[in-house]
């Protein structure tokens, strides 16, 4: 590795241009990709499998409908406080079926029409009440009359009033029937005196023909003759007037017989009908005299009224029914007792993440108007949009940090400036390359931001790192291009190493099988991989553009009056330069002489003090988070605020509840128990509402809504939960049973999850760290105190972390509205990343005391010499690491925040009790036993030499002339080169001690330099 690291470092150095332009395609390819392919992220956390995420499943089989449906709040209140106002409502109305228009819009609920919907109910119910208490009064007054022998009696006057009614309709029958009788007695008569009248007229004809006969005699006689015949024809006269008069009278007679006739026709119907009634009427008379004589009428009275008094008992039962279902579902408005603020509630035809940020925003758009109408409008979380914006100050106030501590550190902005920009490019590289699938994966807004906290991070630090390596080479007069390869096959091998372990323990996050930690752990270790890949070749490439600006002049000119002591050609004064070098090196500050003046005292305050900091650690809860963690001055924030304070905190945190009923329940049976099951739920500790929803069509499933006494987060709501699911209602049916689901339910699954995988992932870290160790240390006990010292700086990273974020303490400073439960997913994500960062600091501490012994020093000794060489990279890489990850504790996202402050506090916990003072203090207690390895375990490692010791030696012990090359190259004499270990940050070189060491120790293959940046700085 250190071999293949050096001739890459070599040929960047050389085709600089080459690398620069290589990766300025990667970067447009990457570029380009994000632009194709980049996709919505979301705030959306599941895990597929849940109790809550099957429950989804089975609901949207059973209702016919999409239980994962995502959903919205709008809330409205009124300016000023008071009622709304007919007109308030009716544009409330408006904006509801504005709404109601946009695509992805399934329904919006109205407040105010579902509050007028709920009051028409109450008035049905009260006219059925009244209807239900006229019938009881009834049938009470029945079963009086019945026990006191009155209805005996009044049905025998009612009999006899029937009969009397009876015989009047009788007699009218009757008397039509004489009526026709009559008629036709009358026509008979009338053709009677038809016929004799017409008789009368032919004996009248026949009297006038015999008259006219003689009226010619008659007149030829004259005198009495005539006389008699005048008098004849008189008679004849007045006669036929006679006849006229009776063919009139005929005439009238007819006429008045047809007018009987026409009215007895016309009436026909009506007679036939009442005739019909009245015999009928006569049958159900004497049936009814035949029951009252032998008592059944009573009888069949009494069993009228009870069956009258089941009907209204079971119709009482049903009213009762919905009285109390009207009564639970009073809240299902969402209007606030004063009238001041209500809620619409906007369901959308998929899942929330689904949602398209143009459909959200047109659905705000709808409720826009409002604010004309003197109502404020908010609105939700979902509503807002999926993607918490995070500010950009985070990364700003991380680089600040780090250029501070990198100028104070190198003294040049050349070289400070160099890790930030390759963390930037790595950093950008990891970003488009992970946004890039985001519209294949289902991504969270928390993993760019993750990947962006720690590929910084990690970017400043390797290629810090490599480049102090560099400087370190050419302060010993090394030539440019050698000291950037030998930089990048030693260093670059530690960073390889530290790399690697970073990324396997954030792939091991695949272990656990949560897809959404899966992704994140993938995302992050993407962008651990591109700083690395930037450490190794485009750092290389820059530092040798950069060339001798990497160091300041002031610098040089020191290195030089250094070389000039230590190769001085009088023997007393370079003797006296390299024992003044190799008592540096000996000699324990004042930060490590207080950790080994009494190390075993030490060991016990370091303990004890992370033991202290991690008790908050056993009150930790896990959550997500909800708007209350929004910053004060968000609309989540004030939104969860305005239904807190109108609606009570529960309304935040509604469940949905889904009651398995016994087998065989039909629609009456499941209604009954829908009533019934209801009334248990509001019996539960903290219940404050229970709505009534739906039942399942096939009668086996009721679904109610829960309103929690608190909110989402509270550990009353996550008992109330868990308690549904362990409850058993006995009915008369059998047994309930009680599943819960919806976004409270879903968070609180989600949190328990991971708690459970918690420990197997920690395992996986442990173990795979206690591996890794032996490799590189060939030894036992020095991967027992590193996993130890881990183990103890996780913890009181947690603790920490669970005094700010969850109890409050200090919780203005890093911005924490409100205290809650401990982002669900941050314990596992902190083993993963902490455990890397804390082998980095392990390797490049410990590996300098193991190259010490390794050189002949006493174990003890080796301890300071190895603290002397690294501590200061140790505490650079660490305040920088802080500085970047604390910038994230003020990103505005709460998430972030918290993933922020615990790596932070993890870092400067692991960096300086324990790399700085627990491991020191530990390593001089074990002694010579620290670097013990069973022969058989020796002879089974491999040797990973990860630092490139054998690399260094056949490199310093090239031909001179290389060495005197590159000095005439930096304008200097040679400089002999001496022995000494390697280093990162506080360079010292190793004298002629060393070099004694290394005789008394032939089989070790000692590393060789010369003065270095921190003898001069």
């Amino acid at each position: 590795m250190s071999t293949f690291l050096y001739k890459l470092g070599s040929f960047a150095a050389r085709k600089a241009w080459v690398v620069i332009g290589i990766w300025a395609l990667i970067l447009a390819g990457l570029g380009g990709a994000y632009g194709a392919f980049r996709g919505e992220l979301t705030n959306e956390i599941t895990i597929p499998g849940t109790e809550a995420q099957q429950l989804q499943e089975t609901l949207t089989e059973k209702f016919d409908t999409n239980a994962a449906a995502g959903m919205g709040q709008v809330i409205l209140e009124t300016e000023d406080g008071s009622e709304f106002t007919a007109d308030q409502k009716k544009a409330v109305a408006s904006a509801v079926s504005t709404a109601e228009g946009v695509g992805q819009v399934d329904s919006v609920m109205d407040p105010f029409a579902t509050s007028a919907q709920l009051e028409d109910g109450r008035k049905q119910l009260e006219d059925g009440q009244k209807k239900l208490d006229d019938a009881k009064k009834q049938l009470d007054d029945t079963q009086r009359k019945i026990d006191d022998g009155s209805l005996e009696s009044d049905a025998r006057k009612q009999m006899d009033d029937a009969q009397k009614k009876l015989d009047e309709g009788k007699q009218q029958v009757e008397q039509a029937d004489q009526a026709k009788k009559d008629l036709d007695d009358a026509q008979k008569e009338l053709d009677r005196n038809r016929d004799e009248l017409e008789r009368n007229e032919r004996e009248l004809s026949q009297a006038q023909r015999d008259l006219d006969q003689r009226r010619a005699q008659a007149q030829a006689a004259g005198g009495e003759a005539l006389a008699q015949f005048n008098a004849a024809q008189g008679e004849l006269d007045a006669n036929r007037a006679q006849l006229e008069a009776g063919k009139q009278q005929l005439e009238d007679d007819q006429r008045q017989i047809d007018s009987g006739r026409d009215e007895l026709k016309k009436n026909e119907k009506q007679i036939e009908d009442a005739r019909k009634q009245v015999e009928e009427g006569q049958k159900e008379l004497d049936a009814q005299r035949k029951s009252l004589d032998d008592g059944s009428l009573v009888a069949d009275a009494q069993k009228q009224v009870d069956d009258g008094r089941a009907e209204v008992e079971k119709n009482q039962k049903e009213l009762d029914q919905n009285r109390s279902l009207m009564d639970m579902s009073s809240d299902a408005a969402a209007i606030s007792d004063d009238g001041s603020a209500a809620i619409a509630a906007v369901t959308f035809n998929d899942e929330i993440m689904k949602v398209t940020p143009a459909s959200l925003e047109e659905t705000r758009d709808a409720f826009a108007p409002l604010e004309d109408e003197g109502i404020k409008v908010l609105y939700d979380q979902n509503l807002e949009g999926q993607t918490p914006e995070m500010e950009a100050t985070a990364e700003i106030v991380g680089i600040i940090v780090a250029l501070i501590i990198l100028f104070v550190m190198m003294g040049t902005f050349i070289a400070a400036g160099l890790p930030i920009l390759m963390a930037v490019i790595g950093l950008g590289a990891a970003m488009l390359g992970t946004l890039a699938l985001s519209s294949v994966v289902d991504m969270t807004s928390t993993t760019p931001a993750l990947g962006s906290m720690l590929g910084l991070a990690v970017g400043i630090d390797y290629t810090l790192f490599i480049l102090n390596r560099h400087r370190n080479n050419l302060a010993r007069g090394m030539e440019m291009k050698k000291s950037i390869a030998l930089a990048t096959g030693t260093s670059g091998g530690a960073v390889v190493f530290a790399g690697t372990t970073v990324i396997i323990a954030l792939l091991a996050l695949n272990v656990v099988g949560i897809p959404f930690l899966s992704v994140m752990g993938n995302a992050a270790a993407f962008a651990v991989f591109m700083a690395v890949l930037v450490s190794v070749t485009l750092s290389p490439a820059i530092l040798s553009l950069v060339g001798r600006r990497i160091i300041s002049k002031k610098r040089w000119e020191a290195i030089d009056r250094r070389h000039a002591l230590s190769q001085s050609t009088d023997p007393e004064i370079a003797a006296e330069a390299r024992a003044a070098a190799a008592e540096k090196e000996n000699r324990p500050g004042k930060w490590l002489g207080a950790v080994l003046s009494k190390p075993l005292v030490t060991v016990f305050a370091t303990v004890a003090a992370l033991i202290i900091l991690a008790l908050p650690m056993l009150d930790m809860r896990l959550g997500l988070p909800d708007g209350s963690s929004q910053p004060e001055d968000s609309a989540q924030y004030q939104t969860y605020r305005a239904i807190e304070e109108n609606f009570g905190a529960g309304q935040n945190g509604q469940v949905i509840v889904a009651a398995n009923l016994p087998e065989g329940m039909d629609e009456a049976k499941a209604k009954e128990l829908q009533v019934e099951v209801g009334e248990q739920l509001q019996d539960v500790d903290s219940v404050e509402k229970v709505i009534p929803a739906m039942i399942s069509k096939d009668n086996d499933m009721l679904l109610y809504q829960i309103v929690p006494t608190e909110g989402p987060s509270a550990e009353s709501t996550e008992a109330l939960v868990n308690n549904l699911r362990d409850t058993t209602t006995s009915t008369d049916y059998g047994d309930v049973t009680y599943g819960v689901t919806g976004q409270a339910a879903m968070n609180i699954d989600i949190s328990e999850n991971l708690f459970r995988v918690l420990p197997i992932y920690i395992a996986i870290v442990v173990g795979l760290s206690l591996l890794v160790l032996i490799l590189v240390f060939r030894s036992i006990w020095v991967p027992v105190t590193a996993t130890l010292g881990f183990l103890f700086s996780l913890m009181a990273a947690f603790g920490i972390t669970t005094a700010v974020f969850q109890w409050g303490w200090m919780g203005s400073l890093f911005g924490v509205t409100t205290p809650g439960p401990i982002l669900s997913f941050l314990p596992i994500l902190a083993v993963g990343i902490l455990f890397g960062l804390a082998m980095d600091y392990q390797v490049f501490l410990v590996s300098a005391m193991r190259e010490a012994y390794a050189h002949g020093k006493p174990a003890k000794d080796a301890v300071v010499v190895g603290f002397n060489h690294s501590s200061r990279v140790v505490v650079a890489a660490a305040l920088i690491m802080a500085g970047v990850f604390l910038g994230f504790v003020f990103s505005g996202d709460p998430m972030i925040a918290s993933i922020g402050f615990v790596l932070a506090f993890g870092v400067l916990a692991d960096a300086f009790i324990v790399r700085m003072m627990l491991i020191p203090a530990l390593m001089r207690l074990l002694g010579e036993k620290a670097w013990t390895l069973p022969r058989w375990l020796d002879k089974l490692l491999p040797d990973l030499d990860i630092e490139g010791t054998k690399l260094e030696h056949e490199v310093v012990e090239e031909p001179r002339e290389t060495s005197q090359e590159a000095s005439a190259e930096a304008g200097r004499e040679p400089a002999q080169e001496q022995p000494g270990p390697a280093h990162m940050a506080e360079e010292s070189h190793h004298g002629s001690q060393r070099a004694e060491a290394t005789s008394a120790e032939p089989e070790h293959k000692p590393r060789h330099r010369g003065p270095t940046l921190s003898d001069v700085e």
